[in-house]
């Protein structure tokens, strides 16, 4: 009898250990995609395009509504500096879940794009696939929608 309840107690032990070990690594996977957002908002405030293709991992990408994927480092500055460029001077981004395991993480947040004198410009969603290498997380996958309607014809 004394086995068994001491086995239970190990085996109870056990899921509690890898449950709280899980919730520690989703922690810090949250935390330093938070920092990378934060890089990613000062590299805008910049205006530094290539700092923000710095971001993105090498075979990264940008996938906005109404266009085909942007691939590449070189193509993903050029698209980010385009933005700035035309206006962007501020991109606030809202992180509200990380779902992750090993080497790839999946964000789900809200951005807000504004202007100069901080006028509200776009607001909407995205959806980013990080991956983890050397070190740090890149993005993988950057996908983003706005919730402005159209206007009216």
């Amino acid at each position: 009898m004394k086995i068994t309840a001491l086995h239970r107690f190990c085996t109870v032990f056990l899921i509690v250990c890898v449950c709280l070990v899980h919730a520690a690594h989703a922690d810090g996977v949250r935390s330093a995609i938070e920092a990378a957002n934060a890089q990613f908002s000062a590299a805008a405030a910049k205006g530094d395009g290539a700092a923000l293709a710095a971001l993105y991992a090498p075979d990264g990408q940008v996938m906005p509504a109404r266009s085909e994927p942007i691939r590449g480092t070189e193509a993903i500055q050029k698209f980010w500096q385009g933005a700035l460029d035309s206006g962007v001077a501020a991109i606030g981004l809202k992180t509200t879940d990380v779902f992750g395991h090993g080497p790839t993480a999946t964000e789900v947040g809200e951005y807000e794009l504004r202007d100069k004198a901080g006028k509200l410009l776009d607001h909407g969603k995205y959806i980013v696939v990080w991956r983890h290498a050397d070190g740090n997380w890149k993005l993988l996958r950057d996908m983003f929608s706005t919730n402005v309607p159209p206007p009216k014809k």
